[in-house]
């Protein structure tokens, strides 16, 4: 019995050594697609950035360069000082895009996180079938909306200002439905534990349920933020002013201006795709943790 088990400690250290051999390979394939998967995805990117400091010429050139043969660093001075008349110029832009953006974004977690309070922690009357018709909302094209959300503006004298964009995006559906999904998975326990300690609603929400959804609470904003800064059929029939144009309306003016100028445009691409990048990989910790526990609750 004993030679037999010494006969058979080197074929089971032989299926160990193999087994951790298929392990390392098969680890080994899988980051490797993974990393190639990231360098394509990145990769239009990369170009793109490399591309604004080229000449209109490089850009368009056969067979393409990777490198700019001289870095032109002037190509984002030049653009940053554009003026398209009556004030309508980059920075001035921005600070619209981004004031709107957080305007928006602000007042969606403020009003949707009440509502969403409401929805998932208080019995009232009708609450099942009132959330259920805000879902059905979001089943309405934004198209069947567009001519009588403009002619309700025109009516109310708020074309061609910001209250245009902003009365309409104070609170939305998807937020609201987001943060529900979010306040039911917090254990009643503790809502239960503050009611004995005599503290109101308003305090069970302020206290307990807004910095257990914090999570939630950035991926809501980071949305709402990104949707009203890439927002552009809204801005492009309700704004008609160069100086309260947003980034997205503005470039499209911009690249009819310099419609053969690639590297120009590029550079144009890139002041609005830089500060969203930068959002998001800030706070993508918390946005990844709030999509994983928003469905948890139904």
């Amino acid at each position: 019995m004993v030679e037999a088990n010494k006969q058979l400690a080197p074929v089971s250290g032989t299926s160990h050594a193999a087994a951790y051999f298929f392990r390392f390979v098969k680890s080994f394939f899988r980051y490797l697609l993974l990393i190639a998967i990231g360098i394509v995805m990145i990769s239009p990117f990369i170009l793109a950035t490399l591309g604004t400091f080229k000449t209109d010429l490089e850009i368009t050139a056969f067979p393409p360069k990777f490198l700019p043969a001289v870095w032109h660093w002037e190509n984002w001075s030049r653009v940053w000082n554009t003026d398209i008349g009556q004030g309508g110029t980059f920075p001035r832009w921005l600070f619209n895009t981004a004031f709107l953006a957080v305007i928006v974004g602000v007042s969606q977690v403020i009003f949707g996180s009440m509502a969403a309070y409401a929805f998932a922690r208080l019995k009232f009357a009708g609450r099942n079938a009132v959330f259920n018709f805000m879902l059905g909302t979001m089943m309405i094209p934004g198209a069947v909306t567009l001519i009588p959300a403009y002619v309700l503006m025109t009516k109310l004298h708020l074309i061609d200002t910001y209250w245009s964009l902003i009365l309409p995006g104070l609170v939305g559906a998807g937020s609201i439905f987001t943060l529900t999904q979010y306040f039911k998975s917090i254990p009643r326990d503790l809502e239960e534990a503050a009611i004995i300690d005599g503290a109101t609603h308003f305090q069970i929400f302020r206290k307990v349920i807004l910095p257990l959804a914090r999570p939630a609470i950035l991926t809501v904003l980071i949305l709402q933020f990104q949707g009203m800064w890439n927002a552009f059929l809204q801005p492009l029939l309700y704004l008609n002013s160069p100086d309260k144009y947003v980034l997205n309306v503005a470039l499209s003016i911009f690249q009819q201006q310099y419609k053969s100028q690639w590297n120009l445009t590029l550079v144009g691409a890139m002041f609005n795709a830089i500060p969203v990048l930068i959002l998001f990989f800030v706070f993508s910790k918390y946005y990844i943790e709030g999509v994983a526990y928003t469905g948890i609750k139904g």
